[in-house]
């Protein structure tokens, strides 16, 4: 009886290890599967998400990219435009051009007429167009005191419309305070209306 107890434990026993191991057989097989249908959603499903996900964002960041561009652009034209607003009245055309060269050589000829200089030559150089004004150019050679050269370029530099010395050439004569000295003076004015239509 002892046998057939043992042999009915030892039967028992077996079951029961079998039962286990099938057990935990089953359970690796459906951990497995798990594992594997997880990993064809992720490649299939998740993964195509994840990329369009990236393509996205990139886009996202393009346009961002593209949209501070653009916000930058706008902010300088609306400087350039609030600068041009204040010179454009200094700029403003008086018509032909030989009507701005007349106005231009008059505006200097005021300026140097009040000064004891000496004028050797007023050379009118042509006119530079540009896209939204005109460049007029004069080259003037003087002689005379020191202090008078000096007062012609303070004069210049602080007269209201937009005309400035370019270049500039100092030459001493014979004595130390006289000098000769040759001048670029320009000056700029918008395209007359007349050119514009």
């Amino acid at each position: 009886m002892s046998n057939s107890k043992h042999n009915v434990l030892l039967r028992m026993t077996n079951s029961i290890v079998n039962s286990v191991r099938n057990n935990r057989e089953k359970l690796l097989a459906i951990i497995a599967a798990g594992v594997i249908t997880g990993a064809v959603m992720f490649t299939a499903v998740i993964s195509s998400q994840l990329k369009e996900r990236k393509r996205r964002l990139e886009r996202m960041h393009q346009l961002q990219l593209k949209l501070t561009k653009m916000k930058g652009d706008l902010l300088i034209k609306d400087r350039i435009d609030e600068v041009y607003s204040r010179i454009e009245p200094l700029i403003a055309s008086n018509g032909t051009e030989q009507q701005e060269i007349s106005q231009f050589t008059r505006e200097l000829g005021d300026l140097y007429s009040k000064l004891n200089v000496k004028i050797r030559s007023v050379k009118i150089l042509p006119m530079v167009n540009e896209e939204f004004y005109r460049r007029l150019a004069v080259k003037i050679e003087m002689s005379g005191h020191i202090k008078n050269i000096l007062n012609f370029i303070s004069c210049v530099e602080t007269y209201p419309d937009p005309i400035r010395i370019e270049q500039f050439d100092l030459k001493t004569r014979d004595t130390v305070d006289n000098i000769q000295a040759s001048f670029l003076v320009s000056k700029v004015v918008a395209k007359a209306e007349i050119e514009a239509n």
